[in-house]
């Protein structure tokens, strides 16, 4: 459980963390603004720095300076290197709500749609905005790979840091790609969700992040534990984030509450429940997924549908068992203990929000 001591410990320490990383992307940003030579592009490269900079808690980078610490790094360069994985979250963000035709992201506007905004009254506006996108998403994943490459670290540490970069990279598109295959109708088992989670949410948003502050730290063996407890809150995440977009509101997800449902996502609530249902319910479930506009009416009876067939229970479940075992691996973890302590108060938080 999430004790109040410790929340308003580690919220300290998140928010003390967060303000250095952003003080190292507005550095960041400053530089790359002073390089672009086009008018047009500098108004593009703008609009990512502020994207960037609006919303978002830099829990990716927060993890690779505290597996820095953890592993005995000292010193502020960190935080110049951390910036990498918030400069790829971009890439990942504004490129997935094209694929997802998602007009919002953390309560405002899309990446696409603002650009969209911007253009003014000129020819095929939604395609060039898309396309425009697609172009800041792509500098995004450049200026990720540049801001590792300009710390300053040993070559030799950065050469293994840059390797997982790529790997995160890779891996999340992987997972990006099985996303858009199931989202198309191809039917997941739990097996084939639990590989597009590992893939595409817990390599990016912890694992990775706690290898990349371990190898700039110099440390690259014994982190089986380091990288199991990443997997499993990984997952714990990823599986309660699918419960919020399901029961929460617009304000708790940042975008409409039916939008997994109209991208046909195929999460954990809607697999069981389909493999829990009778034939009407199960037909019902797929209409709801294949539709693209669900009503309100049919949206409430999902939910209903969801609680019961106890799919939302072996959902909460699931989250609960992997955030004891994810805990439980912390502790195995040959570090620092205060740095240990965070990430298994960290496990708890990243699930505490209410549905």
């Amino acid at each position: 459980m999430v004790d109040a001591d410790s929340t308003e410990k580690f919220k300290k320490y998140m928010n003390a963390e967060k303000n250095r990383i952003n003080d190292a992307l507005e550095e960041y940003f400053q530089f790359v603004l002073n390089d672009v030579k086009d008018n047009e592009m500098i108004k593009i490269v703008r609009e990512l720095r502020n994207y960037t900079m609006n919303g978002g808690k830099r829990v990716r980078p927060i993890l690779i300076a505290t597996a820095y610490r953890m592993f005995g790094g000292k010193g502020d360069e960190i935080y110049k290197a951390a910036i990498s994985i918030e400069l790829s979250q971009s890439f990942f963000l504004i490129h997935d709500d094209i694929m997802d035709r998602s007009d919002l992201r953390r309560g405002f506007k899309s990446f696409h749609r603002k650009v969209e905004e911007m253009l003014g009254d000129i020819k095929d506006k939604e395609h060039m905005a898309e396309s425009l996108a697609i172009v800041a998403g792509d500098l995004a994943v450049d200026y990720s790979f540049d801001a590792l490459n300009r710390s300053d670290f040993p070559l030799d540490i950065k050469y293994r840091a840059m390797g997982e970069l790529i790997e995160i990279i890779k891996t999340t598109g992987y997972g990006e790609g099985l996303d858009m295959f199931s989202s198309a109708g191809v039917k997941l088992k739990m097996n084939d969700l639990i590989r597009l989670h590992l893939r595409k949410t817990a390599k990016y948003t912890l694992e990775g992040p706690l290898l990349l502050g371990s190898y700039l730290a110099g440390k690259s063996e014994n982190l089986n534990a380091l990288k199991a407890y990443g997997n499993l809150v990984g997952l714990a995440f990823q599986l309660h984030d699918d419960v919020i977009g399901l029961f929460g509101t617009q304000e708790e997800i940042g975008k409409p509450p039916k939008s997994d449902v109209n991208e046909g996502k195929q999460t954990l609530l809607m697999i069981k429940a389909i493999e829990k249902s009778h034939e009407n319910d199960r037909n019902f479930i797929n209409g709801c997924l294949n539709s693209g506009d669900i009503s309100d009416e049919d949206f409430e009876r999902l939910k209903n549908i969801v609680k019961q067939t106890t799919s939302f229970d072996y959902s909460r479940w699931l989250i609960d068992r992997f955030i004891e075992a994810g805990k439980r691996y912390a502790d195995r973890i040959d570090g620092n203990q205060e740095q240990k302590d965070f990430l298994k108060w960290f496990a708890d938080y990243l699930v505490s929000r209410k549905y």
